[in-house]
């Protein structure tokens, strides 16, 4: 059985060939949005890609709910973001 994936991303195209990328390693899930993200929890994935810009619910804000809840799932944030607190602060969310 394969390990879950949850890729959680705004931008179709950057979703569609990273899931197609991981398809034959993982059970690829998808999520466009923080409250969509937070349901596909219930799939329990093994590891999730997380983009930090995404509308309404970020994802430090995403990372750091999911770690309040308990989640303990290996989280790698992905962002275009280079300013060092950025980086001190999604592993300060958990990541």
């Amino acid at each position: 059985m394969k390990q879950r994936l949850l890729i959680v991303d705004d931008e179709p195209g950057i979703v569609d060939m990273m899931a197609s990328y991981f398809s034959s390693q993982y059970e690829v899930l998808t999520a466009y949005c923080g409250n969509e993200a937070l349901q596909k929890l219930a799939r329990q994935p093994d590891l999730i890609l997380l983009d930090v810009m995404l509308p309404k619910m970020n994802g430090f804000e995403i990372c750091q709910n999911l770690r309040d809840a308990g989640s303990t799932v290996p989280i790698i944030m992905l962002t275009a973001r280079e300013e060092e607190t950025d980086k001190v602060f999604g592993l300060e969310a958990g990541a």
